[in-house]
């Protein structure tokens, strides 16, 4: 059974036939990244920051037409199984249901984290072992648009902000999505006329500042403490005037998975060249953030990424990626390519994404036909 310490009661829960503005409201309030979503006390989905931020739509529409599929964990498993959950999806909650998918609780990141960090079991390192690096970052003149853009296409939740090379604030997904949706009140075509001001303004206007950081040399579990007493996700780690990584809870959430013993279901075959430096790293990326994803459509079995050069031109390789998903609702597979190895291999996943949601469509309308009468 899941520890009764790491179950928290929602403040929020939305009905499916709830506005949007309305949840957002009260997300606001009550500091909640991700809402349940339920009919006839049934889980049917979830509302999350993230998804406000990548998919904008009336604040008066329901909440039906925005939510997406829920990350649950069933109250009968133990304890390894919540770890291994959060460390697949990189999740800022996870959703415990019964047997018939009905509501028992939340279990969120930050309370999953201050249970292992109470119970002294955050295992010993430094900040720069285990931070992200490199960085994304935006520069202050830059659009809000952009910071958009580069969150939503790189699933992160906030972005430093930089001027002159200099660290001078912090972007996060809820800035921008707080302001998109904080005029419900309106016609669409103010709404509309609103976004597209927001959009265009310099991140400088809504950034925050000054910006709480770290440094490489600092105890993970001090790091931890900071980054829930001041209810943060993540901070840059800064050294002299640079900052050379993030460190978020997911970074701890990965050390405690290591004590589980736990490893990512990923298999890529790389070429020569894309072993090395900044080409892998990025590639890597990209597979933990749709393996994520796809877990939280259903549970992912191997994630297995194969590339291949099918053509050479004038010095410049073409990449052939296929990549495939052995799933608990099936096995997809395919396969892109393109110049860049980055690009075909997001183009790839972005497919099997595709098709993995197609099926629980078909899964879903299914279930929903009645059945034939017998006689």
């Amino acid at each position: 059974m899941i520890p009764k310490e790491l179950l928290e009661e929602p403040k929020v829960v939305a009905s499916y036939s709830d506005r949007v503005r309305e949840v957002i409201s009260r997300m606001q309030e009550n500091n909640q990244w991700v809402v349940p979503v339920v009919r006839d006390k049934v889980v049917i989905g979830v509302i999350s920051y993230n998804e406000l931020l990548r998919r904008k739509v009336s604040p008066e529409s329901k909440v039906i037409n925005l939510m997406i599929p829920s990350n649950n964990v069933l109250e009968s498993e133990d304890e390894a199984r919540v770890v291994a959950k959060f460390y697949t999806t990189k999740s800022r909650a996870l959703i415990v249901v019964d047997d018939k998918k009905r509501l028992v609780g939340i279990i969120t990141r930050e309370g999953f984290l201050s249970y292992y960090l109470n119970k002294g079991e955050i295992p010993d390192a430094k900040v720069r072992e285990v931070m992200n690096s490199p960085v994304i970052t935006i520069d202050a003149n830059d659009s809000v648009a952009r910071a958009r853009w580069l969150m939503s296409n790189n699933h992160i939740s906030k972005l430093p902000v930089l001027e002159n090379k200099k660290l001078v604030g912090i972007v996060t997904t809820r800035d921008i999505v707080n302001r998109l949706y904080s005029e419900g009140g309106k016609k669409k075509s103010s709404i509309l006329t609103e976004e597209e001001r927001l959009m265009a303004l310099p991140v400088r206007e809504i950034m925050t500042y000054p910006v709480i950081t770290t440094d490489g040399n600092q105890n993970v579990k001090q790091a931890l403490e900071t980054l829930l007493k001041r209810k943060i996700s993540g901070m840059p780690v800064v050294e002299g005037d640079l900052i050379v990584g993030m460190f978020s809870g997911i970074d701890v959430v990965n050390l405690i998975a290591k004590k589980f013993e736990l490893e990512m279901p990923i298999e890529a075959k790389l070429s020569g060249e894309l072993k090395q430096g900044d080409v892998k790293a990025m590639i890597d990326g990209i597979l933990e953030r749709y393996l994520a994803r796809l877990e939280k459509l259903t549970e992912v079995i191997n994630f297995k990424v194969t590339f291949k050069e099918v053509a050479k031109s004038q010095d410049k390789k073409v990449y052939q990626v296929t990549a495939r998903a052995v799933t608990k609702i099936g096995d997809f597979i395919s396969k892109d390519s393109d110049w860049d190895p980055v690009t075909a291999v997001r183009k790839a996943v972005e497919k099997l994404e595709e098709r993995v949601t197609r099926e629980l469509k078909k899964i879903e309308e299914k279930g929903r036909k009645p059945k034939a009468e017998e006689g």
